[in-house]
């Protein structure tokens, strides 16, 4: 793993710029549908319900945003029949806020980030989307700090952490989202789940930060978050005053159990995801007592 992954400037010009508050900034902090993440290299991912609606960054003296054209209303097959760009496309700031509505609508669209609507349900189940879930706990729990968390291993693989969580002892902890009729969790044929699989590559993503000091000796990922949640706090997006001390040993498996009705074959398959997670660290006692509740 690079060390140069976790490359990030608290006094790099976007945040110095962010931190005196232009109002197209304070307007979009302001929203309480939108979230803001940290990324490495000095940006900022904007998430609206798990989707990333923008990134910002510092080009030539003024901040730039990349968008896809996509959250503008742009329609593919449109797109390649009139030989229009269709992908990111780099705006003012203030341009996107000034459609920002539209915007949402578009990500509202998607079926990534389909939301339940209280009551509703189908076949049984709430149809909300993962995207959805995970934009939910990180908005309703001041202690997560950051989603999507990404880099490549030793071995070249690539690795995406739904969620990260301060513990209330400053303990940094990693976290991935499934919902409970996600097929990964459970085994296809002879081949075991691919959770499995999944979770043992962030083991091994822990094992080889564990193993790279940051500029003071920290730990890498103990440096990293810290540098996180001061810029954060300078440009006016924080979320706990909590000090990271340490990094968890494992990557916690979280499930959202979305079933509102049991019949015979669901009830095989939370035995089966039950036996699978006997492997992890999971919540899958509490979603077996929540189904079993129905």
């Amino acid at each position: 793993m690079k060390k140069s992954y976790f490359k990030l400037n608290e006094d790099a010009p976007l945040f110095v710029l962010l931190s005196k508050k232009p109002l197209w900034w304070r307007k979009l902090i302001d929203d309480s549908d939108l979230y803001c993440n940290i990324r490495k290299n000095n940006r900022i991912n904007v998430y609206y319900r798990g989707a990333s609606i923008m990134s910002l960054s510092y080009k030539d003296g003024s901040i730039e945003a990349d968008i896809h054209n996509y959250y503008l209303g742009y329609e593919k097959a449109s797109c390649d029949l009139l030989n229009i760009k269709y992908g990111n496309v780099t705006l003012k700031p203030e341009e996107i806020l000034c459609r920002i509505q539209t915007i949402k609508k578009r990500v509202e669209e998607n079926k990534k980030n389909l939301a339940c609507i209280a009551g509703e349900e189908k076949n049984g189940k709430n149809y909300s989307s993962e995207k959805y879930v995970q934009s939910q706990m990180y908005l309703n729990d001041k202690l997560y700090i950051d989603t999507e968390f990404a880099l490549s291993l030793d071995d070249g693989t690539e690795i995406r952490i739904d969620l990260v969580k301060l513990s209330e002892e400053g303990m940094i902890c990693f976290e991935e989202l499934k919902l409970i009729d996600d097929s990964r969790l459970k085994p296809s044929g002879n081949k075991k789940a691919e959770i499995l699989k999944q979770m043992d590559s962030y083991d091994k993503f822990l094992k080889e930060a564990a193993k790279i000091k940051g500029e003071k000796l920290q730990p890498i990922l103990v440096e990293y978050y810290s540098k996180v949640l001061r810029i954060m706090k300078k440009i006016g997006i924080a979320r706990t005053e909590i000090i990271p001390l340490s990094v968890c040993d494992y990557v916690y498996l979280s499930i959202e159990q979305t079933y509102t009705k049991k019949h015979q074959r669901r009830n095989s398959a939370i035995e089966v995801i039950q036996e699978v997670c006997k492997e992890l660290h999971s919540n899958i006692k509490d979603v077996v007592q929540k189904y079993e509740s129905l």
